[in-house]
């Protein structure tokens, strides 16, 4: 389950990408040319949700090998599964305004990951980091 593990990190990196690219986009162009493809082509929004809900799921149900059996990869795999819903909510915020009392989970994580996007990022960049240099902290 390597692939799982290398495609885990690399969704949480474009994911630090993309919620870092409002701070740091004028230093980095490359976060802004992410950024501004996401907006514009539904086809990555779709592949980027579909592909979290993957991960989410291969993370949960396998993970790496001194791990047990059933949720091993619980931060990475909670952490992928807020970056989906961060895209989730970006792919679907301007279809409708709901009311406050009428907010779904979906737009409680996607309005908090709003407002701590730095924040967010960097907690983001520090699970892929921690994640690839010591994959045996399997519950980390």
């Amino acid at each position: 389950m390597i692939q799982v593990y290398l495609l885990c990190i690399a969704y949480l990196l474009l994911g630090t990408a993309f919620l870092l690219s409002d701070t740091y986009g004028l230093t980095f162009p490359l976060l802004l040319s992410l950024r501004y493809a996401f907006r514009t082509h539904a086809s990555l929004r779709r592949i980027l949700i579909l592909a979290g809900l993957l991960i989410t799921l291969a993370l949960a149900f396998f993970p790496m090998d001194p791990g047990p059996w059933l949720l091993g990869d619980l931060v990475p795999m909670l952490n992928v599964f807020s970056l989906t819903l961060w895209f989730l909510y970006q792919a679907l915020r301007g279809i409708g305004v709901k009311q406050e009392e009428q907010q779904t989970v979906l737009d409680a994580t996607g309005l908090y990951m709003e407002r701590n996007k730095r924040n967010v990022g960097f907690f983001t960049m520090g699970i892929a980091i921690i994640h690839f240099i010591a994959p045996q902290l399997v519950l980390l």
